[in-house]
Parts: structure tokens; sequence; C-alpha cells
């Protein structure tokens, strides 16, 4: 298996991502299911994981400063969750976080994925000054 990040290239692509997205993080969390164009916004990049020739995962990274980038909207397409995928999108991010000159990646994490992001090798510190509810901060030197 092989596994690489990519920026969404066509259409199709892009209704990849946002399917992916809305399966697994705005629908289940009831979020609004809007879908921003961040086809061209500087700084962040919106990133699908491909397995050879199929798209399963999608990431933001967004560069915060010169040294941390930030991973957003992680998501396994739902049929293929359990089966090691989220890792390897993490180490392919951090691949990609490191390509930007980044030290350091950040997340934040509901309560019921700390567990898993430590298990990755992040820890618990604060990184943003805003505080959400049943979210924790999380930080991975990279390197």
């Amino acid at each position: 298996m092989r596994y690489r990040l990519a920026r969404p290239a066509c259409r199709e692509d892009w209704d990849v991502y946002h399917r992916i997205r809305q399966d697994v993080l705005l629908e289940s969390q009831k979020y609004a299911l809007e879908h921003p164009d961040e086809e061209d916004e500087p700084g962040h990049y919106p990133l699908l994981l491909w397995l050879d020739d199929r798209a399963i995962g999608t990431i933001r990274i967004d560069k915060l400063d010169a040294e941390a980038a930030a991973l957003r909207l992680i998501a396994i397409d739902p049929v293929l969750q359990g089966q090691g995928h989220g890792g390897a999108l993490l180490r392919e991010a951090e691949r990609f976080a490191c390509s930007l000159g980044c030290a350091k990646a950040v997340v934040y994490s509901t309560t019921e994925a700390i567990g898993y992001y430590e298990a990755c090798g992040f820890n618990e510190d604060e990184w943003a000054e805003c505080e959400i509810a049943g979210v924790a901060q999380m930080v991975k030197v990279l390197g």
C-alpha cells in the first residue's frame, strides 16, 4: 500500500474531499454543511490522503507561523476507519508540515481522541490562547 497527500486537483477530487469531511466531521458533529472555497487560501493546505489510486481521507494543514502547523479537519472515510489509515494520514501530514519548514504540529483534540494522539506522539500543551470546552490542545515536535 502506498500513501500520499495531494491537493484536490479537479472538481471530482473536491467532491470527495467534502463528502469525506461531511460524512465524518460535519454530519456526525452537526456542524454547518457549508463548503467554503479553500482552493486558494494562502497558508492553508486542503489535502486528500490517497491510498494507491483511491482518496480515503482528508486533512487541512494551516501554517500558523514560522514554527507551527495546525492539523485540522482530519477524517478517514468511515468504511475504512480502524485499519491504520489515520496513523498514515498523520505521518504524511507531519512530513508535509516539515516541508513547510515547521518544527511542530498542533491539533485540537476531542476528549475521546486524546489517547489516540498521545499514542501518535502528541502531548497536551497549550498552543492557542482560546479555550474550547471539551477540546484539548496538543503538540508534537517534528523531526
